[in-house]
């Protein structure tokens, strides 16, 4: 029998550190990646609840202002300023479902100010803007699967 010839040994003794070297460096690129991953999870959490918070901010007022309507400005104004805070972030919606909403509770008011509640005008008016708000409110379901 022979012993093991010098080079042998020698790339052996090269090879093992560097292998040890290269699992300790995919560990760490590992770890990193996940890291980054669950970093990216949370903002996305994150965002997603922000925007559900700024949708049920809009969406509060929008259902009291049909049943505030003998003193509706506190309700008008906490509207308009959820709107505002949705339209910073999602100016499709903005420009559509909820600028309809707006409208819907300005032209209500209007005709409840002018009419008794009981008016065909007023129920109409009262009909317009429920819908409104239902479109509005379908639109943010829809957003808030997409995301």
């Amino acid at each position: 029998m022979g012993s093991t010839p010098a080079y042998i040994t020698a790339l052996v003794a090269f090879l093992g550190p560097l292998g040890a070297l290269a699992g300790v460096w995919l560990t760490a690129a590992r770890t990193d990646r996940r890291f980054v991953q669950e970093r990216d999870d949370r903002r996305f959490e994150k965002a997603k609840e922000l925007q559900q918070e700024r949708f049920a901010k809009f969406l509060v007022p929008a259902r009291q202002l049909t049943s505030s309507l003998d003193s509706p400005d506190p309700v008008l104004e906490s509207l308009r300023e959820a709107a505002a805070h949705v339209e910073l972030h999602e100016q499709d919606l903005a420009d559509g479902p909820l600028q309809e909403v707006l409208t819907a509770a300005d032209r209500l008011l209007l005709v409840r100010q002018r009419n008794g509640a009981a008016s065909q005008v007023v129920v109409e008016a009262g009909l317009e803007y429920r819908n409104a708000v239902e479109a509005a409110r379908s639109s943010m379901k829809e957003l808030l699967r997409a995301a």
